[in-house]
């Protein structure tokens, strides 16, 4: 099913999609916080994608692999090591607190930032075949990602793929910010190698 799609590195280019598959991945947050950049001024779509593009951060293109039906761009994966100093430029807010408490269980770990495809892409077997490129990617680390417990259908899938629960942290909203589920997952899968 997945034959016709083509897997390649992401390139700065790519930053309006990868922007829009890690809004979608992250329930919405990343769009918040955007918004909040610079004193909420201005599009926080532009925001994305200039913070996409920046290098001093893990969360940029440079850790991003995309999957393509012709030139249009229709699943990402971003994901890195993780490690004690990685600068995730997540933004001081009660909100993020659960996110960074979780991923300091995860130092170590080939993290799973981001695996989305947008609506009409899934279910064709691209999520399974971007997991298994992040598994070769992660030079023998375990595999960790963060999921909300009430999105059932990525649960499901990151059961079959072997994962487990590691943690969870309660999530916090805001008034103008609130995500499906009560409880951010850690979840792991030890290396094959």
């Amino acid at each position: 099913m997945v034959s016709s799609f083509t897997i390649r590195a992401a390139t700065a280019e790519d930053a309006p999609d990868m922007v829009r598959l890690i809004n979608i991945a992250d329930h919405g947050l990343p769009l918040w916080r955007w918004g909040r950049l610079e004193g909420g001024e201005g599009d926080p779509w532009q925001a994305g994608r200039d913070s996409v593009r920046r290098e001093d951060q893990v969360v940029n293109w440079k850790n991003g692999t995309v999957a393509t039906l012709g030139s249009d761009i229709v699943a990402l994966l971003l994901a890195y090591p993780l490690e004690r100093d990685t600068p995730t430029g997540e933004a001081e807010h009660p909100v993020f607190e659960p996110l960074k408490a979780l991923k300091a269980k995860a130092v170590g770990s080939y993290y799973i930032h981001v695996l989305a495809a947008y609506a009409e892409y899934r279910r064709r077997g691209l999520g399974k075949l971007l997991m298994e490129r992040a598994e070769r990617m992660a030079g023998g680390r375990d595999l960790a990602l963060i999921v909300s417990d009430g999105n059932a259908p990525a649960r499901r899938f990151y059961d079959q793929l072997g994962f487990h629960e590691a943690a969870r942290e309660a999530i916090v909203t805001a008034d103008d910010w609130k995500a499906e589920g009560e409880n951010w997952l850690l979840l792991a899968k030890p290396s094959r190698a």
